[in-house]
């Protein structure tokens, strides 16, 4: 094993370094022979071995930091609990009205149609407007009760006909409309 040590000595250009009697020479041919080869292969499972327990130590820590943020996050929330968002009564049902809306299947645009038909036709019927039906509520009010009653007609004629006529085909600009109309209704008689 020679050959480390002048390895390391060229490497290093060290070989005539000397502190006191001890020069390096003497300690690179320390490491020669087979008992070298057993000091670096233990060298080397002491270093995995290492590295595995310093692994495992790094995980452990993530976890507990983890737990530890998780229940700081808790806590903030107990002592400062978030608002709730401040919404008209009907909003969540327009909310819902609004996904099916931005859906990209004919199928739920029809339903956000006859949805929004259905709450209108709630809100008006809960306003005290007279009629047994939507069309008959509609029927009974005038211009100057509701300035959006003609697109609020629009909207439910475009309801009808996805009643009526289960072949008809719903475009999504027609369905948009339709919604939007119903949005001004009911911003209008003030419900959203």
């Amino acid at each position: 094993m020679d050959t480390v040590s002048s390895t390391l000595a060229s490497i290093y250009n060290v070989s005539d370094f000397h502190i006191g009697s001890l020069n390096l020479d003497l300690l690179f041919g320390y490491f020669s022979g087979p008992a070298t080869i057993s000091i670096f292969s233990n060298l080397k499972t002491l270093g995995g071995l290492l590295s595995l327990i310093l692994f495992l130590l790094f995980i452990f820590n993530f976890i507990r930091t983890d737990k530890f943020l998780r229940a700081r996050i808790n806590l903030l929330k107990s002592i400062a609990p978030p608002e709730a968002a401040k919404e008209s009564p009907l909003g969540s049902r327009w909310d819902e009205i609004q996904r099916h809306l931005n859906s990209t299947k004919e199928a739920e645009w029809k339903f956000a149609v006859i949805e929004a038909d259905s709450l209108v036709d709630h809100v008006l019927k809960s306003s005290g407007y007279p009629g047994d039906t939507m069309g008959e509520r509609l029927k009974n009010i005038d211009k100057t009760q509701i300035v959006t009653l003609d697109g609020l007609w629009e909207a439910h004629k475009i309801r009808n006909r996805l009643a009526h006529d289960t072949n008809y085909f719903l475009r999504y600009g027609e369905a948009k409309r339709a919604v939007q109309l119903y949005e001004k209704t009911l911003k209008e008689l003030q419900a959203l």
